[in-house]
């Protein structure tokens, strides 16, 4: 147990932060479906070809090495997406206020928090606001309308008022080209910000860099919108002190310029012809722990508040939207029904031949999405998606593989890679500091890292908790 030394804690928040900590380390609880692998792991030294170290599971309880999941979702697993989103929140903190080998610096350069929503493809059924206050639906004279108070927990909302009217098409190319959307809106940030100094683009490169963290969430409707960190640095690496002459207001104001311009163009296809993608109307900019604006000074976040909110997004998908499947594409054919195989004639010329999937019978589907409590919402954008993958010309959206997260396929939280450190520092970091408590473990730190050799050799056997206590024997007298 953790002794808090309460004479040296500067606050009561503080306090209340290491306490909510420990207990959250207490309680989290252990991985839902841990992975068991058997095998062993071997740490040689090379040059005088002893073991330092040996991690055998034959040893080991059930014998079987029971490993964490990782995964990140909180609909899957509780314990793992909470260290996920703790490690989220430590690396979006440290790139707001430093920390973590990053310069304590980025937290004097001009921060913004950026919400960007996606436009309207058809009016949908609306819920309570964001104060938890019912609403009436659309209550219009003319035109689509419903009138009525949807409850939270209502099926209805996100759901289109006229199914037959609504985009599903430019519903799923949007969610496909979302990624390819930010990163042209990344780049109309920096040259508007270039334009707004009277600069040139190589000019405004060796002044000044624009960075980011993001993480992106699905509304109710079916649709993903971002919430992001935008950071203006030196051009001397991460964390490098802003030039001076670029108040944090001329940032704001190229992020609404950015935003407004960029467009991302669908490819073509025979039925479905290229379309120019864009933002919604929505777009909300707030400032993180402004100084320098008196009059926006109170509509200012704080870089803790950021750092949750961001990471709270970091472990959820499309729960919000009412789905919570697996990949429903067949993994061999992605979705297609058939493999290509390269053959060779016997002149030796080369061709390719397409063959019916045997893992899924040419259906391309490993489940019928009849076994799925599916909103009609839902399902039809399932199917919309599938529809859009089967056609040669989108075969780069990939849209039957990410059919079960409605066409979306980036990654959910990005950062640029000067933003501040990784995922995998910070595991690798903890990985670490769990070694050092074992004493079993050598100290690796003592030897060249050139003469270290780790040889893995794992296998895996299933998920779940093994049963690695044997069921007791009944003594003597329980017998008689």
């Amino acid at each position: 147990m953790t002794v808090l030394d309460l004479d040296n804690l500067s606050d009561l928040a503080t306090f209340a932060r290491i306490a909510e900590a420990e207990g959250i380390r207490q309680t989290s609880g252990r991985c839902d479906q841990p992975i068991q692998l058997a095998g062993v792991r071997r740490i040689w030294h090379k040059p005088s070809g002893t073991v330092l170290h040996e991690l055998n599971s034959a040893t080991m309880p059930g014998g079987v090495l029971v490993m964490a999941c990782g995964n990140r979702r909180a609909s899957h697993c509780e314990a793992c997406s909470t260290l996920y989103k703790y490690d989220t929140y430590n690396l979006i903190v440290a790139g707001l206020r430093g920390g973590k080998e990053v310069s304590a610096v980025v937290a004097d350069n001009p921060r913004l928090f950026v919400t960007l929503t996606a436009p309207s493809f058809g009016p949908v059924h609306l819920g309570p606001d964001k104060k938890g206050q019912r609403r009436p639906c659309h209550p219009r004279r003319t035109g689509p309308s419903c009138g009525r108070w949807h409850g939270p927990d209502d099926l209805l909302i996100g759901s289109p008022l006229n199914p037959d009217t609504y985009d599903y098409t430019g519903h799923a190319l949007f969610n496909a080209m979302a990624s390819a959307l930010w990163s042209r809106t990344t780049t109309e940030i920096r040259r508007a910000l270039a334009r707004l100094l009277g600069l040139t683009r190589a000019e405004a490169a060796r002044r000044f860099t624009v960075v980011f963290a993001k993480v992106a969430e699905y509304q109710a409707r079916g649709l993903v919108h971002f919430h992001a960190v935008i950071r203006l640095d030196g051009p001397h690496g991460p964390g490098s002190p802003a030039p001076s002459g670029i108040p944090i207001y001329m940032l704001a104001e190229a992020v609404e310029i950015g935003v407004r311009r960029a467009t991302v163009d669908t490819p073509d296809a025979s039925t479905v012809p290229t379309r120019a993608l864009a933002w919604g109307r929505q777009l909300d900019v707030r400032l993180i722990s402004a100084t320098d604006l008196n009059a926006e000074a109170a509509s200012a976040l704080s870089d803790v508040a950021v750092a949750r909110y961001i990471a709270k997004y970091a472990t959820k998908a499309a729960e919000a939207a009412g789905l919570d499947l697996s990949p429903i594409a067949c993994r061999r054919c992605a979705g297609h029904g058939f493999v290509v195989l390269d053959v060779k004639s016997e002149d030796g010329t080369a061709s390719t031949r397409e063959l019916a999937c045997g893992d899924c019978r040419s259906y391309g589907t490993r489940a019928n999405l009849d076994r799925f409590d599916l909103t009609p919402h839902a399902r039809r954008l399932i199917e919309t998606c599938w529809r859009l993958g089967g056609m040669p010309e989108l075969a780069e959206l990939k849209l039957r593989k990410w059919a079960h997260m409605l066409g979306f396929r980036g990654h959910f939280s990005t950062k640029s890679r000067t933003y501040s450190t990784t995922l995998g520092a910070l595991r690798t970091e903890r990985a670490d500091y769990q070694a050092a408590q074992r004493a079993d473990v050598p100290d690796l730190d003592l030897y060249d890292e050139s003469t270290i050799l780790v040889v893995n050799d794992w296998s895996f056997v299933g998920r779940g908790h093994p049963d690695v206590y044997p069921k007791s024997q009944p003594d003597q007298e329980d017998r008689q």
